[in-house]
């Protein structure tokens, strides 16, 4: 990533980010969808897409994270199948951490 500085600061307008997906330096801001993204973007994010590989990601500084599912390549019950495993992986640490506590006292 390039950036030109100004008065010690950063200035965001001469920012060229590179995506992390495809490398493109075709990386743009994009209109903010959704309540999620409005909160992002309050946090202090860029939200931008790609215009090579359409990936859309949220900017923290440096950082990319992210955001939607448009990737063409991708099956769309990707996102549901993360979101179950989440909640899985949470059961059971909830459930360890209950078994853990109920054998203390």
């Amino acid at each position: 990533m390039t950036v030109s500085k100004g008065k010690g600061r950063e200035r965001t307008s001469n920012i060229v980010r590179h995506c992390p997906k495809c490398g493109s330096i075709r990386v743009h801001p994009s209109r903010r969808q959704g309540p999620v993204e409005n909160l992002l973007a309050t946090l202090g994010g860029t939200i931008c897409r790609c215009h090579d590989c359409c990936a859309r990601r949220v900017w923290f500084g440096l950082a990319a994270l992210p955001i939607g599912n448009r990737d063409p390549e991708t099956p769309p019950w990707t996102g549901i199948a993360m979101f179950g495993s989440s909640c899985a992986a949470l059961a059971l640490v909830w459930w360890v951490v209950t078994r853990i506590a109920g054998s203390s006292f």
